[in-house]
């Protein structure tokens, strides 16, 4: 709409400088005041030009900017622009006219908002802008919510640029409310009854959702908020993040006619809303209240949020294998419930920088939540912080989240072309090389997956070199121009971090850490440049955290000096022959048994380097074919609470001259566990001096979780990276 089309009237907004046309807004209004200004300055950011503002008055040459709905059928922040005559009418509900005010500079002038940051919106520049006399823009969102949850919600330009919301301006509480809404601290010494029965005892996990004093409470409690915050559109009542929920016979009664604890959930959140009939309040289906309810329907003023998460991304959500339970819930949950939301995830949560490859997927998976009725969107990456193409996948979301027809292929090409400039073609082959190097369709794209895990396909030192060659390509391609090569350099952390995650599982060997100069283990120089670089990059780049809840650059670059400084480590039990009594965990299979000799360390990540026993011993013997001279027998054992995995119950090591009479050398036990989430490496060492044949090492786990860290589907989990004999 900014060239001239032949045979075509057009209306003149600006020649040459000059201007007829003046802006018509509500002084009052400061929705339609800043409406008024977005297209006053990109107006003038383009043409030069910008129009006069006036409350009213009759004119024939104006941009009209009124609130009002669109229709009947349209929801709330759709808008209309609209040529009548010789003017140009722009009208919507809520924030619909700002949101179409936008619509007229990507539309009219051509302007884009890439990334957050002023530098990252272009706007290109005329002397002459024309609208066409028959402009007719009708437009509404294809779901009621929409959020982006990318660095970009950290930019209030960039979301009303593309009409998104996030869960501050519409929620009053949100997530899981339990603990907010009752907290055991207050609570639970006085009224243990508020809480949930489970495994025989009351216990502050989840509420009693029987118990009529939670009810009156409960709704106490939203009369006080809502009061607080009148404006706030939603009101979250939703379980903690956890399982527990109550056991007690009047729970009990109504969750096993429902079918699980969604029947309680449902039924008490149904008995608040009621008392709130104007309100509009969400609840989670999510861990124990995943499936929808046998019987009971869900009250018309609460709209239900299924998450996702047990679904791998390799493929859009509506054709995933691994989806298939996601999309069972979906289509229960609209068969119970007037409103239903999804919460998606869209990056490695355990590694937001390492290439995650869902380009080409965004479209169907929404196009799919739409034709399942979904009327809103929480779109999770990494949040704040900088995650895998986060600028690419949140442009493609931002605006399909408004309007699902809209190509992935084609505002791929346009985001690629207009951000990455000359760049644009080594990083459209870098995304298809990514996507070409997938594995067959039963591999997993996991949401808590590790660089490790694909190192065999698609983050394979072969895959990396060809991924490397085009990014240096675009490198050479964005010379002269500091921005681009920022873009280009973002991307390329990604591989770097992949890099040298895989660098710290292959330790000494080939594509690791060390190097051998003689009989020296030395740091491989390239390893060293890429720590010190990876890290200036990443806090220049906008990465504030590598993981979710993980380390910051600064603390990365601490754990690898660490390792630099702790370098290589021989280990005889890598000449022994290895038995071993009971399996580890297959779940995290590290590099085998040789994850126990092969002279790697785990770190504090305990999905690599780190062989884990579920519920089971360790029961290891290494066999010397001969005597051998050992002098130490070192080992440790990982301590991460969070994820179940606890020292040993019991450590016995025993050794044997013959291999058939064992003497027991070492002998530990750990009388109990106190609450700590501390992650940790808990050492232990025997001092031998001694020539043996056999060395047995033995290890149990917990009888049982510790009760601040209960829970009925986990058992206790023992992790040992290295058994050391020198």
């Amino acid at each position: 709409m900014v060239t001239i089309v032949q045979g075509k009237e057009r209306i003149t907004l600006v020649n040459q400088g000059k201007t007829d046309y003046v802006i018509q807004a509500d002084a009052n209004d400061p929705v339609l005041q800043k409406a008024a200004a977005v297209i006053n300055t990109f107006t003038k950011e383009s043409t030069g030009v910008d129009f006069a503002i006036q409350a009213k008055g009759e004119v024939t040459h104006a941009i009209i900017l009124e609130k009002s709905p669109i229709t009947n059928t349209f929801p709330e922040d759709s808008y209309s622009i609209q040529a009548v005559g010789k003017n140009i009418y722009i009208k919507g509900s809520g924030k619909g006219v700002l949101f179409a005010a936008y619509r007229y500079v990507r539309d009219i002038i051509g302007g884009r908002k890439w990334y957050v940051g002023k530098e990252n919106t272009s706007v290109p520049k005329f002397t002459f802008l024309a609208v066409d006399s028959d402009l007719k823009i009708y437009s509404k969102p294809n779901f009621e919510f929409r959020e982006v949850y990318f660095p970009v919600e950290l930019d209030q330009e960039y979301m009303d640029w593309y009409g998104l919301h996030n869960l501050e301006e519409r929620w009053g509480d949100w997530g899981h409310t339990f603990s907010k809404i009752l907290p055991p601290s207050v609570y639970f010494k006085e009224h243990p009854e508020y809480y949930s029965l489970y495994d025989g005892k009351r216990q502050p996990i989840q509420l009693c959702l029987s118990n009529e004093d939670v009810f009156n409470l409960t709704v106490a409690y939203f009369k006080r908020r809502i009061s607080e915050n009148p404006t706030a559109t939603y009101w979250s009542i939703a379980a903690n993040d956890d399982i527990g929920s109550c056991t007690c016979d009047r729970c009990q009664a109504i969750d096993k006619r429902e079918g699980g604890a969604q029947g309680s959930l449902i039924h008490f959140v149904n008995r608040v809303a009621a008392q709130f009939p104007d309100k509009k309040f969400t609840t989670l289906a999510y861990l124990e209240s995943a499936n929808a309810p046998t019987h009971l329907k869900v009250a018309d003023n609460v709209s239900v949020i299924l998450s996702n998460i047990d679904a791998f991304r390799k493929n859009d959500i509506g054709s995933e294998p691994s989806a298939a339970t996601f999309r069972r819930q979906l289509g229960a949950w609209k068969a119970k419930a007037k409103h239903v939301f999804v919460w998606d995830y869209l990056t490695q949560f355990t590694n937001y920088l390492a290439p995650f490859p869902i380009q080409g997927t965004m479209q169907e998976s929404l196009q799919y939540l739409k034709t399942q009725g979904v009327e809103g969107v929480f779109l999770q990456g990494g949040g704040a912080t900088y995650s895998d193409m986060a600028e690419l996948n949140a442009y493609i979301l931002a605006n399909l989240a408004w309007d699902t027809t809209l190509s992935e292929e084609q505002l791929t090409n346009e985001f690629i072309e207009g951000y990455y400039g000359k760049a644009g073609p080594f990083i459209k082959a870098y995304l298809a090389e990514r996507r070409n190097h997938l594995p067959g369709p039963s591999s997993a794209l996991s949401i808590y997956g590790n660089p490790i895990d694909n190192r065999h396909d698609f983050l394979s030192p072969e895959a990396m070199d060809k991924y490397s060659t085009l990014l240096e390509k675009a490198e050479i391609a964005s010379e002269g121009s500091p921005l681009l090569e920022s873009r280009v350099k973002r991307i390329g952390l990604g591989l770097d971090y992949t890099y040298l995650q895989q660098a710290r599982f292959y330790g000494p060997h080939q594509h690791g850490i060390f190097e051998q100069e003689g009989e020296r283990w030395v740091v491989r120089q390239k390893v060293s440049r890429k720590v010190t670089q990876f890290v200036e990059d990443a806090k220049k780049l906008g990465v504030i955290e590598l993981a979710e809840g993980g380390a910051s650059p600064d603390s990365y670059a601490k754990e690898w000096s660490e390792i630099f400084k702790a370098g290589v480590r021989g280990n005889k039990a890598s000449e022994a022959n290895i038995k071993l009594r009971y399996p580890f965990d297959p779940s995290f299979p590290a590099n085998g048994l040789k994850t126990l000799t092969d002279s790697v360390p785990g770190y504090m990540d305990y999905s690599y380097n780190w062989l884990l026993w579920n519920g089971e011993p360790m029961d290891i013997t290494f066999d010397f074919e001969q005597e051998r001279r050992i002098d130490t027998i070192t080992l440790n054992f990982l301590k991460d609470a969070r994820h179940w995995i606890f020292p040993p119950k019991e450590i016995r090591i025993s050794v044997s001259m013959n291999g058939k009479d064992f003497q027991d050398v070492f002998l530990s036990k750990l009388e109990s566990v106190e609450e700590d989430y501390t992650l940790d490496k808990i050492p232990y060492q025997v001092l031998l001096n001694d020539s043996v044949k056999v060395i047995r090492v033995y290890a149990s786990p917990l009888a049982k979780l510790p009760e601040w860290r209960y829970h009925p589907k986990r058992k206790p989990l023992i992790a040992c990276d290295e058994i050391w004999l020198n």
